[in-house]
């Protein structure tokens, strides 16, 4: 597809253009307002500052600069949604397709009885068992502790959803036209995946991934929130906003404007989402 065809796509929608602006500056924020803010994320200062233009966001309990702090806790939440999105879409469209293009019907039928035992759970209660048998302290390289154990159990509760929805779409696309005439010309059932099948698939679940990195980023700050994700002093929204909860009737502010973050981000992910759900849907 030419680039001003995909441009024009994009213009068309307010909703996508709103949600893609938000998202970007959010994540334009993330990034260069720890690198360039005059102090660190822990450094420490007056406490309890109400929010001012030397402190956007307050300080919190400990005098640390509480938008500095959000902003370097969106680069846990967001990159944890896009890499954890990202192995789920990708193990799970293949899994998914390889299950309903193949024909052995057992082997079909024991990876969807899989699935359905890991969806059949509750996905933050099996998240948070996840999480405590992995070790929310335990740490991973330059990763900081409960990283590893937020990622894994996030990735191993999320790829059966995409599992699910790449089998049943792989069902219908082999009884296409073109997936039919494929194989009556001889194509091996590896190419007729991998051309046909697979690029088919994967364009739907992408879609729903935009819309997947919302919860990724929910869940992620509510297991910090609840004591079980990133452990601090490390940032993470759900984290700050889990601090804060002692000062919500002196110092709203360390917990309101990290959930506000959380709002927008969450929103235009929505949004966005939502827009390329209805124009895959479309046909589009």
């Amino acid at each position: 597809m030419r680039l001003p065809t995909i441009w024009g796509r994009f213009r068309s929608s307010t909703a996508i253009v709103v949600g893609t602006a938000v998202l970007c500056a959010v994540v334009l924020l993330c990034i260069v307002v720890p690198w360039v803010a005059s102090s660190s994320v822990n450094e420490l200062g007056i406490p309890l500052q109400a929010p001012s233009l030397s402190h956007i966001f307050g300080t919190d309990e400990l005098g640390r600069d509480v938008f500095v702090r959000t902003m370097a806790g969106g680069r846990i939440d967001l990159g944890l949604a896009v890499a954890g999105v990202s192995v789920s879409l990708v193990l799970g469209t293949l899994l998914g397709t390889l299950a309903g293009a193949t024909k052995v019907r057992s082997l079909d039928a024991a990876l969807m009885r899989l699935v359905d035992a890991f969806v059949a759970f509750p996905f933050i209660v099996l998240v948070l068992v996840l999480v405590v048998l992995i070790g929310p302290e335990r740490s991973l390289g330059p990763l900081p502790p409960g990283i590893p154990a937020v990622f894994v159990a996030l990735v191993l509760t999320d790829w059966a959803w995409y599992a699910r929805l790449a089998h049943a779409q792989t069902l219908s696309l082999c009884e296409r036209d073109y997936v039919v005439a494929a194989r009556l010309m001889g194509f091996s059932g590896y190419r007729v995946i991998r051309h046909h099948l697979v690029p088919s698939v994967f364009r739907v679940n992408a879609a729903y991934g935009v819309g997947d990195a919302i919860l990724f980023v929910i869940a992620t700050a509510s297991l910090a929130f609840l004591g079980a994700g990133v452990q601090p002093p490390v940032p993470e929204w759900g984290a700050i906003m889990f601090e804060g909860r002692a000062y919500l009737d002196s110092a709203w502010w360390i917990t309101l404007m990290p959930g506000a973050v959380l709002a927008a981000t969450g929103l235009a992910l929505s949004l966005v989402a939502d827009s390329l759900l209805a124009k895959s849907g479309s046909g589009q």
